[in-house]
């Protein structure tokens, strides 16, 4: 085998070692919360959101199906809703105050589903070893995703879990969505962490209920919070909604990607 060849066979070896290991990781933290199979087994959520930051205060409550993830998001400003991979919202692009909607729409949902998320289509989990956080030592899981996966496949996440009992405890993250990164090169973007202050047992699962936003420099949080997400009155049903309940209604207008 030619030196060449040998370093690609060795580094593909070391790769596929990684991302078992990180498989096997977040195989752990989807038990640590409730388990894989069950979060699978329901079809839908509904919960409460608020989410506090520089831009205001946006609560609302949002209703997933969590197979196809159409969804409707509905609050006393505004109404969203995804069907079929199209986003509409009421009364006008803008209400959410300059926060793109399809940015919006799987956003508070996405941090809300994890770890369970971190199991989808297109996911690559690696593993990153041990990393220290607040003077505790915790398995680390980076998640980046297949080329074309949702709406900004180059995002990825660091999920940062704790080794004894698998739960989650923080994720930095990049975010890539188009509207938000305005063409700046990857080493450009700043990353930021969402720390899970508490978690929540709904239905068997244990979820989020408040998580603070920072920026995320040399691998740990800077400064003051940037913000706070919370969840209440979660509900989980093995039922799906009924798809209308997303249909676009005539007085909405559709979110650009």
């Amino acid at each position: 085998m030619h030196p060449s060849s040998s370093r690609r066979f060795a580094l593909l070896i070391l790769w596929l070692l990684s991302a078992s290991s990180g498989f096997a990781q977040l195989d752990r933290a989807f038990e640590a919360h409730g388990g894989i199979s069950k979060w699978k087994n329901f079809a839908s959520v509904e919960f409460d959101q608020t989410w506090t930051s520089a831009k205001g205060v946006k609560k609302d409550h949002q209703l997933f199906d969590l197979r196809s993830r159409d969804g409707s998001i509905t609050s006393e400003t505004y109404t969203l809703g995804a069907s079929k991979g199209e986003v509409w919202i009421k009364p006008a692009l803008d209400a959410l105050g300059g926060t793109p909607p399809r940015f919006y729409m799987w956003t508070p949902f996405y941090f809300f589903g994890m770890p369970f998320v971190f199991a989808d289509p297109g996911v690559v989990p690696e593993s990153l070893g041990k990393k220290m956080f607040q003077g505790q030592e915790f398995d680390a899981v980076k998640v980046t995703f297949k080329k074309g996966t949702g709406d900004s496949s180059e995002d990825y996440y660091i999920a940062y879990l704790d080794p004894k009992s698998g739960q989650m405890k923080l994720v930095s993250y990049v975010v890539t969505y188009a509207a938000l990164r305005k063409d700046k090169p990857m080493d450009q973007l700043e990353p930021h962490a969402l720390v899970f202050e508490e978690w929540q047992d709904a239905n068997g699962l244990r979820v989020p209920k408040r998580g603070e936003f920072y920026n995320w420099k040399n691998e740990n949080i800077e400064g003051e919070p940037l913000g706070v997400m919370e969840f209440s009155n979660v509900f989980f049903s093995e039922k799906a909604p009924d798809a209308a309940k997303f249909a676009k209604p005539a007085d909405a207008v559709m979110a650009p990607l």
